[in-house]
Order: C-alpha cells, then structure tokens, then sequence
C-alpha cells in the first residue's frame, strides 16, 4: 500500500492528481473484487478451514492434560 499524499491538491500538477485519484480508484476495485471472492469461497464450503477440530487430521484436542 502507497502512503497517503499529504501534499494539498493545489500544489499538485494535473498529472499527480490524476494519478492519486487513479491510485484510490484501483485500491477500491482491488478491495471489492476481494470481498466478491470471499463471498464465492464461503458459498461453496470448500475451504481448507472448513473443518470442525474433530475432523482436523491436525488438531489435537486437550482433554484433562492427555492428548487424544
């Protein structure tokens, strides 16, 4: 992420508004298209995080300080 431009708007050539506003504009389409692809992972349940620990080949669950 590119830090924000505190320099003020009238101080700024065409061209470096141009590109700032270019910038915020591409940060949005890249938030929203994240959002759309989280919401298309979570309709499916294919995720890798998917699973409740009991059927986590990988969770060990703690149970009055044994492991099962």
């Amino acid at each position: 992420m590119i830090a924000p431009n505190t320099l003020s708007p009238d101080r700024m050539t065409p061209q470096e508004r141009i590109a700032e506003v270019a910038e915020i504009l591409a940060a949005g389409l890249m938030r929203l298209s994240a959002a759309k692809s989280s919401s298309l992972s979570a309709d499916c349940a294919e995720s890798f995080v998917d699973f409740i620990p009991d059927q986590s080949r990988h969770a060990n669950r703690n149970t009055g300080g044994r492991t099962r």
